[in-house]
C-alpha cells in the first residue's frame, strides 16, 4: 500500500465539463494512491456531488453569473478511506428527498447515501459550504486473495 495519507484538490469551473473533469481527477488520484477498488464508487459520488453543486449550489444560475468563482473538489485519503468533498458558494444545504419515480432527477443524494460509508455537509457560512462523502472498501474488497480462492459455493 502506498502512503497512508494524501490530499489532492482541483478547482472546476461551473460549466458542462465540471463533472467529467471531476471524474477524471478522481480516477487519476485514486489510481495513483493504489485505491483501485474505490474508483467506481468514488467517481460516481463525485459526479453526483458536483452535479448537485452546479444545479443547486450556485449563487447565480450559470447563464447569469457575474463572477466565475470555481467549485472545488477535494480528496482526502486516510488509510483505505477517501473523503470526497465538493465546496460551492451557496448556503443552501442538501436535502435527501423522497424520489419521484417519474422524475428525471432527484436521486443523486440517494446514490451518495447508498455508496458512501457516511456523508454530510459543513455548516454554511458567507463563503458557502462543503458537501462530503466518505468512501471505504466493502468487506468483499478487503478479503485476502487466498480467502476468495478457497471458498466453495
Amino acid at each position: 500500500m502506498r502512503g497512508a495519507t494524501g490530499f489532492a484538490a482541483c478547482a472546476l469551473m461551473a460549466d458542462g465539463q465540471a463533472a467529467g473533469e471531476g471524474r477524471r481527477f478522481t480516477w487519476s488520484t485514486l489510481s495513483g494512491w493504489g485505491l483501485n477498488p474505490l474508483i467506481d464508487n468514488a467517481t460516481l459520488i463525485v459526479s453526483e456531488l458536483l452535479s448537485n453543486a452546479l444545479q443547486y449550489g450556485l449563487v447565480h444560475p450559470p447563464a447569469h453569473r457575474a463572477d466565475r468563482r470555481p467549485v472545488w473538489l477535494g480528496l482526502l485519503r486516510r488509510g483505505r478511506t477517501v473523503l470526497c468533498t465538493v465546496c460551492d458558494h451557496s448556503t443552501a444545504v442538501p436535502v435527501l428527498r423522497k424520489p419521484d419515480h417519474l422524475s428525471q432527477s432527484g436521486r443523486g443524494l440517494h446514490i451518495v447515501n447508498y455508496l458512501s460509508a457516511s456523508w454530510g455537509w459543513t455548516t454554511p457560512n458567507v463563503g458557502g459550504k462543503a458537501v462530503w462523502a466518505a468512501v471505504s472498501p466493502s468487506p468483499h474488497d478487503e478479503a485476502p486473495a487466498s480467502a476468495a480462492t478457497t471458498r466453495r459455493w
